[in-house]
């Protein structure tokens, strides 16, 4: 079962997508019916990964990959999530769990 929040990693690029909760999820079409890349994924609240491949009614069904990503694999992707988003001194972003990495990402969408 997802934790959320979680992000949205989209392969091939740097930005991650927030989505906050699960009724967020399902009731924007943006998110659960998007045609999402075979290697895009979910990365939850504690770091579970889950793929976004599974479409059932044109709505996409986060599957569980029984992986999960590291702190210093998250801290990477905000770090390039936030060059991205035009951030200074990403060397220094650091935190200390994923769900504050999550909350990092949400916070950067709010200033921008």
């Amino acid at each position: 079962m997802i934790s959320w929040p979680a992000i949205i990693q989209y392969h091939g690029d740097d930005e991650l997508g927030y989505v906050a909760t699960e009724s967020e999820w399902n009731n924007d079409a943006d998110l659960s019916a998007y045609g999402y890349d075979d290697n895009d994924a979910l990365i939850d609240n504690h770091g579970r990964i889950y793929q976004l491949n599974i479409v059932d009614n044109g709505i996409v069904h986060p599957s569980s990959t029984n992986n999960t990503i590291s702190l210093y694999q998250l801290i990477k992707l905000v770090q390039k999530h936030a060059a991205l988003q035009g951030e200074c001194c990403i060397e220094k972003i650091m935190f200390k769990s994923i769900s504050e990495g999550i909350q990092l990402v949400a916070s950067m969408g709010e200033e921008h």
